[in-house]
C-alpha cells in the first residue's frame, strides 16, 4: 500500500511561477489542471512593488493579491502535503483539483548545509537578488517534494537561461501561446472546376461540397483558382464561398478626403471586412508598409463621415511602449502627451485629406465653414450647439493661433476622431464607435481582452500589428494580444482575420521589412 501511494505521487508535478507569469495572466492560477502551483514568497514581494504601477501592470498585481487573499481566507492549511514536514509555507486546494503553495525556503532561513544550496551560492554569488532566491526555491522544492518534476515557469529569457544552466527544467507559460500551425500560414487556395469557377464569377459566389471547405473557418478569406485564373472570396459557412463586392479597379471616396483604391487583393480583403457591419472584431497582421493602418483609418472615416453615419466617432490608440531610451514624463494635456505616440496616425490623416487646403484660425472659427465640414445631419446639429456655446475670440490671440490649421483638424474639433490612452480604457463602455488599436502586438492577451470587452452595442474594434515587431519585454510573436485574440476568436460570425504580406509603402520599405 505505501509503495502504491509513492508511485501515484510521482505522477504529479510542481510548477514554480515567476513574477512575470502572474503579471502576464492574472488568471494563470487556474490553468495548470490538477498539478501543484508553487509561489515563492519572493514573488509576492515583487508583486507588492508593482501594485501601485499605472495601467494594466498595477491592475494585474492588485488582482493577484486579491485572489490570493480570497483563496486563503476561504480555506487555510498550515501544513502543505510535501515530502518533509516544515511550517514555512501555506497551501490551498484549488477548484480545478490542483494545489496552491506559497513557499518560504527553509534552507535560506536556517542556513542548513545543503550541497545544492552551496553549489547555487557559488554559481549565482549574490543570493540577495530576487531571481537568485526564486531559483533557490526551485531547488528547495526538488529536495523536499515527493514528485519527479519541479518546473520553473517564466517569461524572462535571462531567468530561463540561468535555470537551464543550473540543470533545472524550465518552461515558458504556454496557455495563451499560439503555435505556428495555428497562425501565420497565409491564405488557403481552393481549386475549382471550370463549371464552378464560371458560376462563381457569374453569381458572385458558389456552393461547394463539405470536403472542400471543412478546413476553413467562418469569415476566412481565400483564393479560388482555375488554371491561371484567380479570384478572392470569403467563406460564409455551409460550403458557401462569396465573392468580394469591391473590385480591383473600384475605390471608395472619403467625404472631404481622397479616393482610396485597394492596391492588391489583400487590401481588398481588409476593406471587405471593414465595411461589413456584421463583423464587430477585425484582427489584421502584417509587416511594416502593407497599408493596414491607412486602409483601416480610411474605412473608419468613410463609415463615420458618410451619409449612412454608421458610427458616431473613431477612437484611435496604441500601447505606450517605448523603443530605446525613455523620454520621461511629457508635459501638456492628454492629447499633447499622446501626440508623439500617435504621430503615424496624423501622417495617415495628412494623406487622406491631402486634397483639402489648410485654413487659417479666423476662417476655422466661422460658423458656416465649420458646419459645412460635417456631412452628418446629427453631427451638424451638435456642431451648431457647440459653436453657440463658444466664447468670441479677441484680438489678442497668440501668434500660434494664427498659424494655418491642418486639413484634418475639423475631425478633432467636432469629436469625430478621438485620441484615447490605453491606460484609461478600463471601465468605459463605448457604443456606436469604431475603435482602432495600432501596434496591438505589444498588448498582453489580458490587455486585449480588456479592450475588446469595452465595446458596447453598435461598435467595432480593429486590432492591427506586426507579430514580428514585439517591443514588450515578456511577449513574443506567438504570445501577444494580437495573435491570441485572432486565434481564440476565429470561426465566429462577427469576427474576421486578415494577413497582409505585400508591402506598398515603397521599394526601400519593402526591402527593409524583408531583409533587416
Amino acid at each position: 500500500m505505501p509503495s502504491t501511494e509513492k508511485k501515484e505521487n510521482k505522477k504529479g508535478k510542481i510548477f514554480v511561477l515567476d513574477t512575470n507569469v502572474l503579471l502576464h495572466d492574472p488568471q494563470c492560477l487556474y490553468k495548470f489542471e490538477d498539478n501543484t502551483i508553487a509561489i515563492p514568497v519572493e514573488v509576492l514581494e515583487e508583486l507588492d512593488r508593482k501594485k501601485s504601477a499605472p495601467g494594466e501592470l498595477g491592475f494585474s498585481a492588485r488582482k493577484i493579491h486579491r485572489d490570493l487573499r480570497a483563496l486563503f481566507d476561504d480555506e487555510l492549511e498550515t501544513e502543505p502535503k510535501l515530502k518533509k514536514s516544515f511550517r514555512s509555507a501555506l497551501s490551498r486546494n484549488l477548484p480545478n483539483g490542483g494545489q496552491l503553495v506559497v513557499v518560504i525556503n527553509d534552507f535560506l532561513i536556517h542556513s542548513k548545509d545543503s550541497e545544492t544550496l552551496n553549489r547555487l551560492r557559488a554559481t549565482l554569488l549574490d543570493m540577495d537578488k530576487m531571481d537568485s532566491r526564486i531559483l533557490a526555491s526551485v531547488f528547495f522544492l526538488k529536495e523536499i517534494s515527493d514528485v519527479d518534476r519541479v518546473v520553473l515557469v517564466t517569461k524572462d529569457a535571462n531567468m530561463a537561461l540561468k535555470g537551464i544552466a543550473l540543470g533545472l527544467e524550465v518552461q515558458d507559460y504556454m496557455n495563451d501561446k499560439v503555435t505556428n500551425k495555428q497562425f501565420g500560414n497565409g491564405f488557403h487556395e481552393i481549386e475549382l472546376s471550370q463549371e464552378d469557377y464560371e458560376l462563381f464569377v457569374e453569381e458572385h459566389g458558389v456552393d461547394l461540397s463539405p470536403d472542400k471547405t471543412k478546413h476553413l473557418f467562418l469569415n476566412e478569406y481565400v483564393y479560388v483558382k482555375h488554371e491561371s485564373f484567380v479570384e478572392v472570396a470569403r467563406y460564409r459557412g455551409d460550403g458557401q464561398l462569396e465573392g468580394l463586392i469591391l473590385g480591383d479597379s473600384m475605390g471608395i471616396k472619403i467625404p472631404k478626403g481622397i479616393r482610396i483604391q485597394p492596391l492588391n487583393n489583400e487590401q481588398r480583403m481588409l476593406i471587405d471586412a471593414l465595411l461589413d457591419e456584421d463583423i464587430r472584431l477585425i484582427t489584421c497582421s502584417g509587416k511594416a508598409g502593407t497599408g493596414k493602418t491607412l486602409v483601416s483609418i480610411a474605412m473608419a472615416l468613410y463609415q463615420t463621415l458618410g451619409e449612412d453615419n454608421i458610427y458616431e466617432r473613431v477612437f484611435i490608440t496604441r500601447p505606450l511602449v517605448h523603443i530605446g531610451k525613455d523620454t520621461g514624463a511629457l508635459p501638456g494635456t492628454l492629447d499633447e502627451k499622446m501626440a508623439p505616440y500617435i504621430a503615424p496616425f496624423y501622417d495617415n490623416l495628412e494623406v487622406l485629406f491631402s486634397n483639402r487646403k489648410s485654413v487659417g484660425e479666423q476662417e476655422s472659427k466661422s460658423a458656416d465653414s465649420g458646419i459645412d465640414k460635417i456631412t452628418s445631419n446629427r453631427k451638424r446639429k451638435k456642431a451648431i450647439a457647440k459653436l453657440a456655446k463658444q466664447p468670441q475670440s479677441n484680438d489678442n490671440d497668440s501668434d500660434e493661433s494664427e498659424k494655418p490649421r491642418k486639413p484634418y483638424q475639423f475631425l478633432f474639433d467636432y469629436g469625430i476622431v478621438i485620441v484615447e490612452a490605453m491606460t484609461f480604457i478600463r471601465g468605459r463602455s463605448l457604443s456606436n464607435t469604431i475603435f482602432i488599436i495600432d501596434e496591438a502586438q505589444n498588448l498582453t492577451p489580458h490587455e486585449a481582452k480588456t479592450v475588446v470587452s469595452r465595446m458596447g452595442e453598435g461598435s467595432k474594434v480593429i486590432l492591427l500589428g506586426d507579430p514580428q515587431q514585439v517591443d514588450s519585454m515578456f511577449l513574443d510573436a506567438m504570445s501577444n494580444g494580437l495573435v491570441h485574440t485572432a486565434q481564440r476568436m476565429k470561426g465566429t460570425e462577427i469576427t474576421a482575420h486578415i494577413e497582409l504580406t505585400k508591402g506598398v509603402r515603397s521599394e526601400l520599405a519593402e526591402l527593409a521589412a524583408d531583409l533587416l
